[in-house]
């Protein structure tokens, strides 16, 4: 039996858990789980991060991989590309991971006012522990030699620890939501499944709530590319490029070279 034969539908109700559990996890990590630590471990809020944030992506990374054989498919290279659409990007993938890219920049920045706006609504507030880089406007915010209220000058695991978050991040993401679920959305949903995948995708989110109307039109976006180019490598490229700029900063700033 083909790979794509084995793929179950996902309808809405299967869609809504499997946005639900992953957006609950984040929500509790970062609203619950690394507060409760830096308040009872004295650690710095970028450490309980750095171990909250890497520790919920590689759950997305483990939980898409157990996802496919889970569905009885072989723990071959072969079978995994085919099923999670990781084959050879064409000229025509690479010109729309270029126009993927540019869209998210434009349509975050276009947007970033909204995120200041609900920010002023009680429940699209940040959590008083958040740092200046996890509020609005955060994604701008620079100190030389520092990140999220610590100085890292010197101190080269940080950015080690960043790069590795921003790896299962991407990878961990793109792999559950345009790999394993978009494909059984289709199988449920017909052409209209990138628009249940868009929204998954923005409501996994919600631990970032002001940032809400801001990923909203990227995200619906991407999921149509992906089911159209039928390619997870276009947005994972795309992603994980628009996210570098944090993987950058970190690495400069804990080698002394940002002043």
């Amino acid at each position: 039996m083909d790979i794509a034969d084995r793929i179950r539908p996902m309808g809405i109700l299967r869609s809504f858990v499997a946005g639900v559990v992953p957006a609950t996890i984040l929500y509790v990590t970062h609203y619950v789980l690394v507060p409760a630590f830096v308040l009872r471990t004295g650690q710095s809020y970028l450490v309980g991060y750095l171990l909250g944030w890497a520790s919920t992506m590689t759950l997305f990374f483990i939980g898409a991989l157990a996802a496919h054989r889970l569905e009885g498919n072989p723990w071959r290279w072969s079978a995994f590309t085919a099923r999670y659409r990781l084959g050879r990007m064409s000229g025509q993938d690479w010109a729309w991971t270029g126009g993927m890219f540019a869209f998210i920049l434009a349509s975050y920045l276009g947007l970033s006012f909204t995120a200041r706006w609900l920010a002023q609504h009680p429940w699209f507030a940040p959590h008083p522990i958040f740092p200046t880089e996890l509020q609005p406007g955060g994604a701008t915010a620079r100190a030389p030699g520092m990140l999220m209220g610590s100085p890292i000058t010197g101190v080269g695991w940080v950015a080690v620890a960043y790069a590795v978050g921003w790896f299962f991040n991407i990878a961990g993401e793109e792999l559950w939501f345009r790999g394993y679920v978009l494909p059984r959305q289709e199988a449920a949903m017909g052409r209209h499944a990138w628009i249940a995948n868009g929204l998954m995708f923005t409501l996994n989110h919600i631990w970032q709530p002001w940032n809400l109307l801001v990923l909203l039109p990227g995200a619906l976006v991407a999921a149509l590319v992906a089911q159209r180019r039928r390619s997870t490598w276009i947005l994972m490229i795309a992603h994980g490029v628009a996210n570098a700029a944090g993987v950058v900063v970190a690495a400069l700033n804990a080698l002394g070279l940002v002043v």
